[in-house]
């Protein structure tokens, strides 16, 4: 047997086969990711914020971070953008305020293309 008549008979099959629960694979887990964007909200208390650090965690792994250092006059709006594997999640957010550090964590629920504003006025 060449190596052509062996690599039509056994190869070629075997390959065409994982490329296609690659792409069927991929097809499926597509409609389960949710875009969004999370705006951290500080209200009157966005003068008394040092630096904020936040982390999406759906499950066990974490999916999206933010860093943002504020040591300019005024922060703009602290948001960023996160890919979820579903539509629920956990915000962990560390922010260093004038009067200390605080931690809060938040659940978020996201709809594909959605914007969701997380109020942190009264925990600061």
């Amino acid at each position: 047997m060449t190596r052509r008549e062996i690599f039509r008979k056994y190869i070629a099959p075997i390959a065409l086969g994982v490329a296609i629960v690659l792409l069927a694979r991929d097809s499926c887990n597509k409609g389960e990711h949710s875009h969004a964007t999370i705006v951290l909200d500080f209200g009157r208390a966005v003068d008394q914020v040092r630096s904020v650090d936040a982390e999406l965690w759906v499950g066990d792994d974490e999916v999206s971070t933010f860093h943002h250092n504020g040591e300019s006059s005024r922060p703009g709006p602290w948001k960023f953008d996160a890919l979820l594997p579903g539509s629920d999640g956990e915000l962990r957010i560390d922010v260093d305020t004038r009067s200390g550090p605080r931690h809060v964590v938040r659940h978020v629920h996201v709809e594909e293309g959605a914007t969701v504003t997380v109020s942190l006025e009264r925990e600061l």
